[in-house]
């Protein structure tokens, strides 16, 4: 009798384990009403990016079911149709529920016929939706009166009444459903309140850039980093573009110190840390604006390549390795690199440090090339021939090995009055060096042979001279 009540209680509690087990499995239903037989999409959000998570098949009463055995990450998804139209949903804890709706042509035509059973924070989620796209129109109107009548009180009190509405909603909602993604998501909206700066006794502010400061060293102050479903959706992604687009001032030095500052309050937040590191370091990898590779290399040698990116790959890695030992000798501010063993048309050494000017312009380039064939011309024209009595210096280094040709382009269009060098084998290792891997490649130097400009147009060298010698 013992051992048959072990048996029945061990039954039961494996019948409550299996219970529990499927109450925590996805069921999903969608409806769509007037869409038969056709798949919809299920995705979400991650940064910026949109993740298909699975493929569903609408029946003939338009209804598709979302089933998984674990629990999808927490965040804002989307159901496409076929026609790539889509509307979105909130991902909660509780993923058994329905949502039905009337096959629209848009997000709003979807979202105003749309009903949800099971899911409160979704309820809620259309409501917000429907009451944001009607303040957003609203301000829209106003703000395109207030083009045409600036000084409009009335225009700007509506505003204001606008502003305090959307407000007044927010702390509703987050009041009603805390610690929810609509929550996080609206305080990350929230703008950072500045105070007034510290004044001193004859009251103006004892710090110019006291405003500018608070706001950018707070500007993260209401992202719940111990909670990831900001990065299921693209609130996180947005800010942290707007922060480094529009708040970092556009210098190298700048923003490594905000990367770092960043970073480090992010040390204990394994997600968040991957996915800004990722952003930062792609940003500036990529970016078209002179000398930001310094931010590239900072981040390389301070994150990825001392093991802090452990997700990374050992073959990225090794490439990375590879790129910053070409780009750190040639970053702007450094000295340029020597190229001791470069040799004249004549077949004697001319060390590019050897070359006394106040600007050295070194431009890498070859015949054949048919970009050179225009810029360095050009170059000789509008910049050594203009700027020489002023100190401007050019140093030609030819990157091939066919000295016939060289010497047949130089006298064709009358370059030898500046400085040409070659070096046929390849004792200097320049290419390596100054990162050469595409010509014409100029790089700008100052008297002390310290990089001041890379990888620029003659235009762009002619107008830093010129600011220069103001």
């Amino acid at each position: 009798m013992k051992l048959l009540l072990k048996f029945h209680l061990l039954l039961v509690s494996l019948l409550i384990a299996l219970t529990a087990s499927m109450a925590q499995k996805v069921n999903i239903e969608f409806k769509i009403n007037g869409l038969e037989n056709e798949e919809l999409i299920i995705a979400h959000h991650y940064g910026e990016n949109t993740l298909v998570d699975d493929t569903l098949q609408l029946n003939i009463n338009g209804v598709a079911t979302l089933k998984a055995d674990t629990l999808f990450p927490r965040g804002l998804y989307l159901c496409i149709f076929p026609d790539r139209s889509y509307f979105e949903f909130i991902m909660p804890e509780d993923q058994v529920f329905a949502i039905e709706t009337d096959n629209g042509a848009n997000a709003r035509e979807y979202i105003q016929n749309m009903k949800i059973k099971g899911s409160d924070i979704n309820k809620q989620f259309i409501d917000y939706q429907l009451f944001m796209i009607d303040r957003n129109q609203e301000s829209n109107d106003l703000r395109q009166a207030m083009k045409d009548d600036p000084g409009n009180q009335v225009i700007k009190e509506k505003l204001n009444d606008l502003n305090k509405q959307v407000k007044t909603e927010w702390e509703r909602i987050q009041n009603k459903y805390p610690d929810s993604f609509l929550d996080k998501m609206l305080s990350a909206l929230s703008e950072v309140q500045v105070p007034e700066a510290p004044q001193n006794e004859n009251g103006q502010p004892k710090d110019s850039l006291f405003k500018y400061n608070y706001y950018k060293n707070h500007f993260f102050d209401h992202i719940d980093f111990s909670d990831n479903q900001l990065l299921y959706s693209p609130v996180y992604h947005r800010k942290l573009k707007y922060y480094f687009d529009r708040v970092v001032i556009r210098r190298p030095d700048s923003a490594i110190a905000a990367a770092d500052r960043l970073l480090k309050k992010l040390e204990d937040k394994p997600e968040y840390f991957q996915y800004t590191l990722a952003y930062v370091f792609n940003k500036y990898a990529q970016t078209k604006y002179m000398g930001f590779d310094q931010v590239m290399v900072h981040l390389a040698e301070n994150y990825y390549l001392n093991g802090r990116a452990h997700w990374v790959s050992d073959e990225y890695l090794d490439k990375l390795r590879e790129r910053v030992q070409k780009l750190k000798p040639n970053l702007i501010g450094n000295k340029a690199p020597k190229l001791d063993k470069a040799q004249s048309i004549e077949g004697y050494f001319y060390p590019l440090h050897d070359v006394e000017a106040k600007y050295t312009i070194v431009a890498f380039w070859e015949p054949n090339c048919g970009h050179c064939k225009k810029v360095i011309p050009k170059l000789h024209e509008t910049v050594f021939s203009e700027m020489h009595n002023i100190g401007v210096q050019v140093y030609a280094f030819y990157t091939q090995v066919d000295k016939k040709e060289w010497s047949n382009f130089l006298k064709e269009k009358g370059l030898t009055d500046w400085i040409n060098v070659w070096d046929p084998n390849n004792f200097t290792d320049f290419r390596n060096k100054y990162d050469v891997y595409s010509t014409p490649s100029l790089f700008l130097l100052n008297q002390d042979k310290e990089i001041i400009a890379k990888r620029v147009d003659v235009e762009t060298i002619k107008s830093i001279i010129l600011e220069k010698e103001k």
